[in-house]
């Protein structure tokens, strides 16, 4: 995987529910799991025409308490389907294992990172290094990396890819118990 991504950033915030924000919480209810049914709805409550800005690989920008309330997924499949990056000063753990679950890239303890962009600018964010380039000025940023572990699962496609390279390498779990 290529740990550089460029793209647009979009800058949401601080407190961003998933329910109700992320997405639509008649569509989180349908738990629905395809993005195609996903994508239409991402981000369509806190701000309708920015699913129609959004392009593939573009990088989400939030504030504090990304992804607040429930641990629903079905916003970070509709993320992970566009190949969008996440920046945020925080989320909970829960948000986190699922950014992580679903191979989403995220570097979440980017201090004043919502303050820090705008809307619209162009950036590079390296998340193995943790820094984040605003294009055109050239202005870096620093922030802690994702952790080598982390970006192994991300790698692997998430925590059902790293499973099954696990088993990969030690077919003997794959096999029944004698006993």
């Amino acid at each position: 995987m290529n740990w550089i991504q460029r793209g647009t950033a979009h800058v949401l915030g601080h407190d961003v529910p998933h329910d109700g924000a992320v997405m639509a919480f008649d569509i989180v209810l349908s738990r629905s799991t395809n993005p195609d049914e996903l994508i239409p709805h991402l981000f369509a409550e806190l701000d309708p025409g920015l699913a129609g800005r959004i392009r593939p690989g573009d990088l989400i920008v939030a504030g504090r308490n990304f992804l607040a309330g429930k641990a629903h997924n079905a916003g970070i499949i509709a993320m992970k389907a566009l190949g969008l990056g996440i920046l945020c000063e925080s989320m909970s753990v829960r948000a986190f294992q699922g950014v992580v679950a679903l191979a989403v890239p995220a570097l979440v303890s980017c201090h004043g990172i919502a303050d820090a962009l705008s809307d619209g600018d162009e950036i590079e964010v390296d998340y193995a290094n943790g820094t984040v380039t605003r294009c055109a000025t050239g202005e870096i940023r620093h922030y802690p990396p994702l952790a080598p572990e982390i970006r192994a699962m991300i790698g692997n496609g998430g925590m059902r890819g790293a499973l099954l390279a696990h088993l990969r390498a030690h077919p003997e779990l794959g096999q029944p118990h004698a006993g």
